[in-house]
């Protein structure tokens, strides 16, 4: 086998392959064989037809086979061979096969870009200590309170307050046009809760039910007409040793309390860690350069955006308008968080960095404290999840190599 491999950018290949032709003689011979044996001509006995006839009757059929043979098997040789991992299936061109001739044909493939050495040393970070006020765990249990307080319906005068509860009707509009799929009836959400834009907060507190509003929306540059149905305000659990019980089975409050305190503090170093790692991999960015592959991309792109609508509790899909300003806004982030996981991974790969079982039977047990579950519930439904397990070893993957850089970073 011929192969030539050219470099159109870092992240693509195109691999130019010629199967010799005694390879291709011999399938070809092969395959007409096996067919003069089984092929059933009128007017000759089985395997008696002269291989002309044969040819003439099956010969596109043939040569569909060889190439359905042939093109996978050598491709996959020539990728083996070329030391490169595709991103993608190739996309085959250019296919030239007669009798007796070599087999010729290109692949073209994006590929993960090879990272030889990454730079990570010495990187600036500046020192935080975390900490849990009594505030932070105030907070926390009246977040609890929030959430199983009871719902009831404010009277018709009530006026809208930010927490209230409000079901609506709303209509989206462009220049004056209906925007396909914007319509909604008898939608419920909380005012100042961030289930929806800032703009339709501001503007429905202060009115009333029954009133109507508008509300301007500058991206994707909508009208939404809203008409409200419907005010419910919140009927709060009182603070006591009940209410402990209700949220998790403590006997008291202060039991409660000193729960939530060390949980708490786990988030926020949660949440110190997340911080770190987005000025980490600002500055790995920065210190080696690395194109994202565009399918990659294009795949974090497309989580971003099932995301988002799961965050808008949004049931069909975005019209072109909404999912092109989506696009334009957040692509710049697909890809910096490509360019990150390339860099990290190559770290991991460059200093073999795995993430063991222990390790992982770890992470599933502090995954079961915090959720206050068992640790084989906590571990089935990974193991029922698309790709839970695995997520969780590029958790422990990351964690480590972010470990490494911070261990010898130089801190402020």
């Amino acid at each position: 086998m011929k192969v030539d491999i050219e470099e159109v950018s870092k992240t693509k290949r195109i691999f130019k392959i010629e199967v010799p032709a005694d390879v291709v003689t011999k399938e070809f011979d092969d395959a007409y064989d096996n067919l003069r044996k089984r092929a059933k001509i009128p007017g000759f006995r089985p395997g008696k037809a002269p291989l002309s006839i044969i040819e003439k009757r099956y010969g596109k059929d043939v040569e569909a086979d060889l190439l359905k043979k042939l093109i996978p098997d050598y491709y996959f040789e020539a990728v083996k061979d070329s030391g490169v991992t595709p991103l993608t299936l190739p996309d085959i061109g250019n296919v030239d096969l007669k009798k007796g001739g070599p087999l010729t044909f290109t692949a073209s493939v994006e590929i993960k870009p090879k990272i030889e050495r990454v730079n990570y040393e010495g990187i600036e970070l500046k020192k935080e200590e975390v900490e849990v006020t009594d505030k932070d765990v105030d907070d926390r249990i009246q977040e609890f309170r929030e959430y199983n307080a009871q719902l009831g319906v404010a009277e018709d005068d009530h006026i809208l307050v930010d927490g209230d509860y409000v079901q609506v009707d709303y209509d989206g509009f462009k220049e004056g046009k209906p925007v396909e799929g914007l319509k909604r009836e008898g939608v419920l959400f909380q005012i100042g809760a961030g289930a929806v834009a800032p703009e339709v907060d501001k503007k429905l507190i202060g009115a009333r039910k029954g009133e109507e509003v508008e509300v301007h929306l500058p991206e994707p540059d909508y009208i939404l007409k809203i008409k409200i149905l419907e005010v419910k305000t919140k009927d709060l659990p009182e603070l006591n040793d009940e209410l402990a019980k209700d949220i998790g089975g403590y006997n008291t409050l202060a039991e409660l309390r000193d729960r939530l305190r060390g949980d708490i503090l786990d988030d926020k170093k949660e949440t110190l860690k997340a911080a770190y790692k987005k000025e980490i991999v600002k500055r790995l960015i920065e210190m080696n350069p690395v194109e994202a592959p565009s399918i990659l991309v294009e795949k974090e792109m497309k989580r971003f955006l099932t995301r988002t609508k799961t965050y808008m509790g949004k049931k069909d899909e975005f019209v072109p308008e909404e999912e092109q300003a989506l696009r334009k806004k957040y692509m710049p982030f697909a890809e910096e968080e490509v360019k990150g996981d390339l860099i990290l991974f190559a770290i991991a790969e460059n200093d073999g960095i795995i993430a063991a079982e222990g390790e992982i039977e770890e992470e599933i047990k502090l995954m079961a404290r915090r959720g206050n579950q068992d640790v084989q519930v906590v571990r089935r439904s990974l193991e029922s999840m698309d790709r839970g397990l695995e997520g969780l070893k590029t958790k422990i993957i990351v964690d480590k190599v972010l470990k490494l850089i911070m261990d010898r970073a130089k801190w402020t």
